[in-house]
């Protein structure tokens, strides 16, 4: 995945994910909406042909956006990870 940076300040970040749909889009923005500093998540798919999504962090200032995306990241690759290990012990019980 390619990810195109449009706009990064203290409070806000704005990212292209080139290659990505809906799915992760809606993803990063929902789970960022957790974060006690988020003003704003939000992501939008530019034109249905490209479909890329363009994801917008809006912080009060606290953190900045960049930190907020980094947990946000983060927490969804623990979880995904989390996932995995269900996945295998199903698995293993299957067998």
């Amino acid at each position: 995945m390619k990810v195109e940076v449009r706009k990064l300040s203290s409070k806000e970040l704005v990212v292209k994910l080139v290659g990505e749909d809906h799915t992760l889009g809606n993803l990063i923005a929902k789970e960022a909406l957790k974060h006690p500093h988020i003003k704003l998540a939000a992501y939008a798919i530019e034109h249905p042909l490209e479909g890329s999504p363009v994801v917008r962090l809006v912080t009060d200032g606290e953190v900045s956006a960049l930190q907020v995306f980094r947990e946000v990241v983060t927490s969804l690759k623990a979880e995904a990870s989390e996932l995995l290990k269900v996945l295998e012990s199903c698995e293993e019980l299957k067998e």
